[in-house]
């Protein structure tokens, strides 16, 4: 098992990809912390791991709230006195036309999904430079690379805020890897492409959601939505030894986006 006792915490891991990698990770032997603002969707993955038979925990966390994070991994650290694997995956998106988009639209993106990855690794590192070992893997976007968006919200501008924070995500990555580096503690980052989570209808009716999948596998060379198993297969890869000399990287798992490549 690549990650017996390992205490990995996932944001974002009441559901979507977080708690696909949640459920992978627990396969492997892990110790699951779900971090979400979603209390009942905690405790039902929180109930559903621990009726398996797996040691699991969940902490009500606003990753953008910088005093939260530092809650969330002294709370886990005093709990069972090591944290191993972070997985910084809580996101949300904030779709609008180019011409209409204020700060509202911009503001919450920015603070969840690129200054929560900053606040959850600042405050989890510490213990894991303390252990000299660690695994942080980061969550960006396929949109986040430079692939072309959908006509987003009616505007090929209107996930202008997603793909910003995004991409930011990715370079957050290599400078943390550079920081973290010196004390045994890994960064890596996976940019998935086409996946239908909660959060793909999270701001789109049905009809847009099959209207953007049925887009995106024309642009897909393997021509299919992945399933979130094959995601959750790579942020394992990047919080497992089997990445042990691998850091400050970016994987993009989206099928061979043409419109990237």
């Amino acid at each position: 098992m690549r990650l017996k006792d390992k205490v990995a915490i996932i944001t974002g891991g009441a559901s979507g990809i977080g708690k696909a990698t949640a459920d992978a990770f627990a396969a492997e032997g892990a110790i699951i912390v779900i971090a979400d603002i979603n209390v009942t969707a905690i405790d039902a993955a929180v109930a559903q791991f621990r009726k398996k038979g797996v040691t699991a925990t969940g902490h009500v966390c606003d990753v953008s709230n910088r005093d939260d994070a530092h809650r969330l991994m002294k709370s886990v650290d005093a709990e069972f006195g090591r944290i191993d694997i972070l997985v910084n995956n809580a996101g949300i998106s904030r779709y609008r036309a180019f011409a209409e988009a204020t700060s509202d639209d911009w503001d919450p993106v920015l603070a969840v999904d690129l200054k929560g990855v900053f606040f959850c690794s600042q405050a989890v590192a510490p213990y894991m430079r303390a252990r000299k070992s660690g695994r942080i893997v980061n969550i960006s976007s396929a949109l986040g690379t430079g692939a072309a968006p959908h006509n987003t919200a009616g505007s090929p501008g209107g996930s202008a805020a997603y793909a910003s924070a995004k991409a930011g995500v990715i370079m957050l990555t290599t400078t943390l890897a550079r920081e973290l580096s010196p004390d045994g503690i890994t960064v890596n980052c996976v940019a998935p492409g086409s996946f239908l989570t909660e959060f793909s209808s999270s701001t789109r009716t049905p009809q847009q959601v099959e209207d953007h999948l049925e887009y995106r596998r024309k642009h897909l060379l393997l021509r299919r939505v992945g399933t979130l198993d094959e995601l959750a297969s790579v942020i394992l890869f990047f919080a497992s030894d089997d990445s042990s000399y691998v850091t400050g990287q970016t994987l993009n798992v989206d099928g061979g986006r043409s419109d990237r490549i």
